[in-house]
């Protein structure tokens, strides 16, 4: 489909005239107009408001909004701990069902009443004389194994503070950043 020369001017004029209203309309509010291309116009503010950063916005913590947080935080932290002791006797109570009771299992599941016991494997650890391994031991025998059952591993919490200039490179050249997430805790 093709326009004529006249039509597309007219269709510009018609354009610019609806432009034209919307420009004197809108003339009391503090906004202008910014051409972005030949057909796109967009609507900006005179004076934009700059964005606020997520720490000006955050309202300043009073001492007594502190001091209450704080008796709050206290209470549930006696009711939590109350509340896992509970929790740590009925899973030794379910750990012991479920040992006893083994052989009942289908699936490696066993219905009950109030719920259903699951199998679930846990970690696999070394263990010498029913007692874990030592760093030392644990390295002995990582130097015997062969190399696919070994896998080398880092220490964050020494590399957090690493003053070892080649190691700083090496990471900053992977765009690697080493970083801690401290909280503050109520003693």
């Amino acid at each position: 489909m093709s326009w004529l020369f006249e039509d597309v001017y007219e269709y510009r004029d018609q354009a610019q005239a609806v432009l034209d209203r919307v420009k004197k309309a809108r003339s009391k509010m503090k906004v202008r107009y910014e051409r972005i291309d030949d057909a796109t116009w967009v609507e900006r503010d005179r004076n934009p408001k700059p964005i606020k950063k997520k720490e000006t916005m955050e309202t300043a913590v009073t001492r007594q909004e502190a001091e209450q947080a704080i008796a709050i935080y206290r209470t549930a932290r006696s009711a939590k701990l109350e509340s896992e002791a509970q929790m740590a006797e009925a899973e030794r109570l379910i750990e012991s069902f479920g040992r006893a009771h083994i052989d009942e299992f289908a699936d490696g599941r066993l219905e009950l009443d109030s719920g259903t016991l699951a199998v679930r494997a846990g970690a696999a650890k070394p263990l010498k004389a029913g007692r874990p391994l030592t760093t030392a031991a644990r390295i002995e025998l990582a130097s015997q194994l062969p190399a696919a059952y070994v896998q080398p591993s880092c220490d964050f919490s020494e590399l957090y503070g690493c003053r070892d200039k080649m190691v700083r490179q090496l990471l900053a050249a992977r765009g690697i950043e080493i970083v801690r997430d401290d909280k503050f805790i109520v003693l």
